[in-house]
């Protein structure tokens, strides 16, 4: 569960990073917070279920 955990904390700061870069795009800060929260959830997504 930790490394699940710490997979999606990465996601985040990865996809904040490309929000950010879309922010700076013209978006605004929608871009940043969508970015964040699409990092931290399609890693676990692809993942699956945990126990495999």
């Amino acid at each position: 569960m930790a490394k699940r955990i710490m997979v999606a904390v990465v996601g985040a700061g990865l996809g904040s990073l490309v929000g950010l870069f879309i922010s700076a795009m013209g978006v605004g800060n929608p871009g940043l917070i969508i970015g964040a929260v699409a990092g931290a959830v399609i890693p676990l997504l692809i993942l699956g279920p945990p126990g495999r």
